[in-house]
């Protein structure tokens, strides 16, 4: 990357933290979707699709480019579901999460017998970044712990693709 961001690309500015669920509160009513995330073998790339309670959904393939610290270029491209379903197919792993706007972020809740949670916040700035201070709720940060990615947390809570 040579410090600049790619072409096309843009600066994602987020931070992270494990969640206490309880300390949450009631996430009865608040607007969520569920995302279906394939993190495609030995690439960068993830293909996501998002469904809302309204049904709505969207397809979406994403490049990662990495990045240093809390913010990392990258860049997506909306798909129709033929151009999703055919992408579908690539090998890698995939994870499902429910995502809960809350406290000007999101709440991801990624299920199993134990389930996992993170709150993730994006800013405009990384000044922004630096300067937030997280709800309650929000316990352990893991902004730059990779073993808290979306990739890592596929092969960690996911199923092969097939």
């Amino acid at each position: 990357m040579n410090g600049s961001t790619p072409k096309y690309a843009h600066a994602e500015i987020e931070r992270r933290w494990l969640v206490d669920l309880p300390a949450a509160g009631s996430l009865d009513g608040l607007p969520c979707c569920v995302i279906d995330d394939l993190y495609v073998a030995d690439t960068r790339l993830r293909l996501r699709r998002m469904e809302d309670a309204a049904s709505t959904v969207v397809f979406k393939f994403c490049k990662k480019y990495g990045g240093e610290d809390i913010s990392e270029a990258i860049a997506n491209l909306y798909l129709t579901e033929a151009e999703y379903r055919t992408l579908s197919g690539l090998p890698g792993q995939r994870v499902r999460k429910r995502r809960y706007a809350i406290a000007g972020g999101a709440l991801d809740i990624y299920g199993g017998v134990s389930s996992l949670a993170i709150f993730e916040i994006e800013f405009a700035t990384v000044a922004e970044a630096v300067s937030y201070r997280p709800p309650a709720f929000a316990r352990v940060e893991v902004t730059r712990d990779p073993a808290y990615s979306g990739a890592a947390l596929a092969v960690s809570r996911g199923v092969p693709a097939r």
